[in-house]
């Protein structure tokens, strides 16, 4: 062999017993860690952060690129989070993300006011806020944004453009606009923005109606303002709104319910299997009435929190689909770097004690809202594949009543992927909530009852005597109040 070869071969080898022999140095006293020590100890902590500094170290000099410590912290923090298996607990790395998140919970933003809309690929208005400052400088619903501060618009998605219009209380931003084919720039000087969680009405019979479409910082203040001019437009029983409502904070939640039961328990907050506090009703509650809570399968968090409080005290009717079923809260953190991070610290549960997380809270009435009795619903239901009478498939079976179970819990509102004939996580969750709403065995199985009740159901909505269009919901609060 080429002596040339030898000494390379050898230096390569030399080489490597170097960085074999650091590394081994390195992580030496996780080599002969006592296995039964205590991984929740401080001690054992403190043990592994030495360990990841040494690997980051070693990162920094023996890695083939230049490598930023700042990205690696990073990462180390977001799977750390990630390591939790929680989808509401997330490490931000940016500002932007989180500063993002606590404008949609608190309702509260710096901007113009807008709400738009992508149409035809063009940026519509759709939406001015009355009390923002874009309505004052002149901007109205239905004039497409081409430009903002000289910028095409047209190269922006919705989200970017959104991100544009905002920015620090007082700064200038220049929109300009096609108005029914004319150009106009507008100036907008940005401005808090507080948008409105709660919206009313009057119905007949005198009941009052409420939509609550989030819990942000203020909304008990609302409710009580909506509360007390419903009443005094003549209001003797009331309906509340939550369908649709992902949630937000839970004292807001606390606090509506707290205006609405006279005396008993809200909620039970638990961290790792202990009550650690209770919510009480103070005994402050505004006037009784008889209320009917309208819930689907979008109501979350801080919304199925009031569900639970009012349907445990029976100081409020139930109608709708069993709810989302997140009963877990977040916080907000900042670390002594200035990162952020939202982590789920307690459970919620009802004032019986009944887990909303991952089980949602079942309604008194189940009522299914779609395009019942209509024209659509037929012509849908008209092309369903048959339910095969002996097969009974379970999690990961395939077939044709899979395929006709999707289509069915689809035209009821429980699935929304595609029509794949296997029995995938999405099916199995739909199939399951489907046999809780209607009093069935919930488990991952198309038996002879569910294929039974699913086919009633789905020929009930496509033949219904509703007309196209209408809350059937809204129709059955509207009835339980007025008998």
């Amino acid at each position: 062999m080429d002596k040339r070869i030898v000494k390379a071969i050898a230096l390569v080898i030399a080489i490597a017993l170097i960085i074999t022999s650091f590394s081994f140095v390195v992580f030496l006293p996780a080599a002969f860690a006592d296995t039964k020590e205590d991984t929740n100890s401080r001690e054992y902590l403190l043990n592994r952060l030495v360990e990841m500094q040494d690997y980051m170290e070693f990162l920094n000099k023996y890695y083939k690129d230049k490598v930023d410590y700042d990205k690696l912290m990073d990462a180390a923090m977001e799977g750390a989070t990630e390591s939790l298996g929680d989808p509401y607990s997330v490490f931000y790395k940016t500002d932007n993300e989180s500063e993002k998140f606590v404008e949609a919970v608190s309702g509260e933003y710096a901007g113009a006011g807008i709400t738009m809309q992508d149409v035809d690929g063009k940026h519509k208005v759709v939406a001015v806020n009355a009390a923002g400052p874009a309505i004052k400088a002149g901007v109205e619903v239905g004039d497409i944004i081409t430009k903002i501060d000289g910028k095409d618009a047209a190269s922006l998605t919705l989200d970017q453009l959104a991100t544009l219009m905002r920015g620090e209380v007082g700064t200038k931003v220049t929109l300009t606009i096609d108005r029914a084919g004319q150009k106009k720039e507008i100036s907008i000087i940005r401005e808090i923005i507080t948008t409105a969680s709660i919206s009313y009405e009057m119905l007949d019979g005198k009941i009052g109606y409420m939509l609550i479409s989030g819990f942000d910082s203020d909304v008990a203040t609302e409710f009580k303002m909506a509360r007390a001019a419903l009443v005094n437009k003549g209001a003797e029983s009331l309906i509340i709104d939550v369908r649709y409502n992902p949630g937000g904070y839970i004292d807001g939640a606390v606090e509506i319910a707290n205006e609405i039961i006279p005396k008993g328990y809200i909620a039970h907050f638990m961290n790792k299997g202990n009550v650690i506090e209770t919510e009480k009703a103070t005994g402050s509650a505004g006037p009784q009435m008889p209320t009917v809570l309208l819930v689907n399968e979008e109501s979350a968090s801080a919304s199925e929190l009031l569900a639970g409080a009012l349907q445990d005290n029976k100081a409020a009717t139930l109608v709708g689909t069993t709810t989302f079923g997140k009963g877990v809260a977040q916080q907000m953190i900042t670390l002594s770097s200035g990162d952020k991070a939202k982590v789920s610290v307690f459970y919620f549960v009802t004032p019986d004690k009944k887990t909303i997380d991952h089980v949602g809270v079942k309604p008194d009435y189940v009522v299914r809202n779609g395009v019942a009795g209509s024209e659509e619903a037929k012509a849908k239901y008209l092309t369903f594949a048959p339910m095969v009478a002996k097969e009974k498939p379970t999690t990961g079976s395939t077939g044709l009543t899979v395929y006709a179970a999707q289509q069915r819990l689809a035209l009821l509102g429980y699935y929304k992927g595609k029509f794949t004939g296997t029995m995938d996580g999405d099916t199995v969750a739909a199939i399951e909530k489907f046999q809780k709403d209607e009093g069935l065995f919930a488990y991952p199985v198309i038996d002879n009852s569910t294929k039974g009740k699913l086919e009633i159901e789905a020929y009930g909505m496509a033949y219904g005597n509703t007309k196209k269009g209408d809350d059937l919901q809204l129709a059955k609060a509207i009835e339980l109040l007025k008998k």
